[in-house]
């Protein structure tokens, strides 16, 4: 990459390019991320307002082979969006305006930085919802929801991000604008280049414009509740249960013993009453006639010890509250390594027990909580010192956390991305050939390798 440009040369339509040292500090990395990392300050950051910005930024780039990297609001924790050596940080931010929402098509289209919660508010209006439901719902914006293919937890019955996705506007690493996929619920009349950008991390291309599919609200009452278990592989058992009844959840997240007893202290709750080691928190947005009796049971048949439901719209609330918390909770004891993993459904009360002997092994801190309907899981180990690097113990807990989990077919990044940090793990899930067609397919779309470099791939 150059250095001589002055990046006084780029010039806007419409945005800012600022290079004032406190703009790049803040700009220059993610705030999310955990796991220390080298500082580095960007050559400038760009608040984009058009999608004319981001053309002139990527010809500009591209002229002077300057790295690229794209930003939304920040909230990696994989250090996906933070500086590179003199690169360009491109800030969507600003682009955050939905600009239709067409309840006739079932549709919105929205610019990439709009929040996930505001755009799900506005939807609510008209009796529909945006279903993907990232734990940074309030904070994290659908540009990089888009990039990362974010789950949630209604991922277990609406699909994560890329369900949702129907079109992209983007912008390539040369200028151009194309755009994929098209406002329609079928369509195989290409190549699905579509979810292709989904899950792309900025680095084949500048998402500038979404069109993303609503849904009307489910007809009829919902549950929620609260289930609490002797053992998280009691609760893996309950969570098969349920999936195997028929009765299509919403909602299926499982909490263990430290992740209960964070939530206590943080809300001043009595979820670990009686010693329970697990909590599951499930929902049930539409529940026929029979529906809460059978789930019931089922949760009983496994060995649930208490079981607490609710239709109550306050009450919901306070239980959804309990899930989303659970992170600044855990963040009490220090600072929390978030991991992201994914395995297949029958093997979720193995990896649950593996984790949990690796924690043991190595006497880490182990607060394990996730999607547990779709076998996504967060092992997070919960370190005491809040800077420094992570020590050789958990670097070893982790790689073999890491390692087993790929040993029986499951995936180290399931809704997070890759970013840098877990990049070293790519080459290890994917099969030679299978890396090397990703940067093949890198090469077509960036064949300077200005977005997002050193990431993903």
């Amino acid at each position: 990459m150059t250095t001589a440009v002055d990046i006084t040369l780029l010039n806007l339509p419409n945005g800012e390019v600022n290079t004032e040292e406190s703009v790049l500090d803040k700009y220059g990395y993610d705030e999310w991320t955990q796991e220390e990392t080298s500082r580095t300050l960007p050559r400038a950051v760009v608040f984009a307002e058009s999608i004319a910005d981001v053309q002139a930024v990527l010809r500009f780039a591209s002229e002077h082979q300057i790295a690229v990297v794209t930003q939304g609001s920040r909230t990696s924790i994989v250090n996906g969006s933070s500086a590179l050596s003199d690169s360009i940080i491109l800030s969507l931010a600003r682009m955050n305006h939905i600009i239709d929402i067409q309840i006739e098509n079932q549709l919105a289209i929205v610019e990439p930085g709009v929040l996930n919660g505001t755009l799900d508010e506005a939807a609510r209006k008209f009796d529909y919802f945006y279903a993907p439901d990232p734990g940074s719902k309030p904070i994290s914006t659908i540009g990089g929801n888009v990039a990362t293919n974010a789950g949630g937890m209604s991922s277990l019955k609406y699909g994560t991000t890329k369900q949702a996705v129907l079109a992209l506007k983007v912008v390539l690493a040369s200028g151009e604008l194309i755009e994929v996929g098209a406002p329609v619920l079928k369509n195989t009349a290409a190549y699905n280049l579509l979810d292709l950008f989904v899950g792309s991390e900025g680095t084949l291309g500048v998402i500038v414009e979404i069109t993303v599919r609503l849904l009307p609200i489910p007809y009829g009452a919902s549950v929620t509740g609260l289930a609490t278990f002797n053992s998280m592989q009691a609760l893996t058992s309950a969570v098969q249960r349920i999936q195997a009844s028929g009765l299509y959840p919403s909602m299926l997240e499982a909490l263990n013993r430290v992740s209960i007893e964070a939530l206590d202290q943080y809300e001043n709750l009595d979820l670990g009453a009686r010693g329970s080691q697990a909590l599951l928190i499930f929902q049930l947005d539409v529940a026929v006639d029979g529906a809460l009796e059978v789930a019931k049971q089922e949760l009983q048949a496994a060995g649930a010890v208490k079981v607490d439901v609710t239709a109550d719209v306050e009450r919901t609330k306070e239980i959804i509250k309990i899930r989303q918390d659970v992170f600044k909770a855990g963040a009490q004891y220090g600072r929390l390594i978030v991991e992201d993993i994914a395995v297949p459904l029958g093997s979720l009360a193995t990896v649950v027990a593996r984790a949990e002997e690796i924690a043991e092994k190595y006497q880490q801190r182990l607060l394990l909580l996730g999607h547990a309907g779709d076998g996504n899981l967060h092992p997070d180990f919960i370190l005491e010192s809040t800077e420094g690097p992570i020590p050789a113990e958990l670097d070893a807990a982790i790689a073999e956390l890491l390692t087993y989990v790929i040993s029986v077919g499951g995936t180290v990044s399931a809704e997070h991305g890759i970013g840098s940090l877990k990049k070293k793990w790519v080459d290890q899930q994917l099969s030679p050939a299978v890396v090397q067609l990703q940067k093949q397919i890198k090469q077509v779309f960036d064949p300077q390798g200005i977005l997002n470099p050193e990431r993903k791939v």
